[in-house]
């Protein structure tokens, strides 16, 4: 893998190439020890370095990229927060087998502070908030927790849970409660429009499992009988 891009943000040098390339910070690291990436022409000495800004960083790897870095359109943005439109297969923020870019990344490679206040899962697609100064972060916390930001998500489950209900089991022990409304119906299945009045991982996935209405096409719980 070849791969030529400009930093548009002040950063690390392994935390700008994990952002804008399928590389881990490790694998990074390991480049930049080995001779693999230029800074502006100049061989990179150390993956701890500051890079500005409009610096052009250019990474040699013997491994194939795995992820391009995708669009990520902006729906809104402001001084304090942005909303970006995550498509799906698109992780929120870094995984455990690392290697793969994500919306966190992405726009820390753009900007000089990204602060992540809640997360889709993988396979959704749809929009996220993030905020761009320390100062807001507080602020989000609180709109998100006194409900004053609606997180309002459509699915599609299969089977017909009825017109409309309130899904309250636990997840992972933790209290959670899904509010949703049947929108349509159609061939076997049914689209929901679900309210989050808790944030936990999975919480729509696993609430519909539950209530045996599992998601189209989600294997983890279940719904991999339909097809999506």
């Amino acid at each position: 893998m070849r791969q030529r891009f400009v930093c548009r943000a002040a950063d690390r040098l392994d935390r700008a190439i994990a952002a804008h390339t399928p590389l881990s910070r490790k694998r990074a690291r390991s480049l930049v020890e080995r001779g693999g990436v230029r800074v502006d022409g100049a061989p990179a000495r150390f993956a701890s370095q500051r890079v500005e800004a409009g610096a052009v960083i250019e990474v040699r790897s013997a491994t194939p990229a795995r992820d391009k870095v995708p669009e990520l359109p902006e729906r809104y943005r402001d001084r304090d927060v942005v909303v970006v439109d995550k498509p799906s297969g698109l992780p929120s923020q870094g995984t455990r087998e690392g290697g793969r870019v994500h919306v966190h990344g992405i726009l820390q490679a753009r900007e000089a502070y990204v602060g992540l206040h809640h997360r889709l899962d993988r396979p959704a697609s749809g929009l996220m908030l993030l905020t761009l100064r320390r100062p807001a972060n507080r602020a989000i916390a609180e709109a998100l927790r006194r409900g004053e930001i609606t997180r309002e998500y459509l699915a599609v489950v299969l089977g017909d849970p009825g017109p409309a209900g309130t899904w309250t089991d636990d997840v992972a022990g933790r209290p959670a409660r899904t509010r949703w409304q049947r929108l349509a119906t159609r061939g076997g299945v049914a689209v929901l429009l679900c309210t989050l009045d808790t944030g936990r991982t999975h919480q729509i996935r696993q609430h519909a499992a539950a209530a045996g209405h599992p998601i189209l096409g989600d294997r983890r719980y279940g719904g991999a009988a339909g097809r999506a």
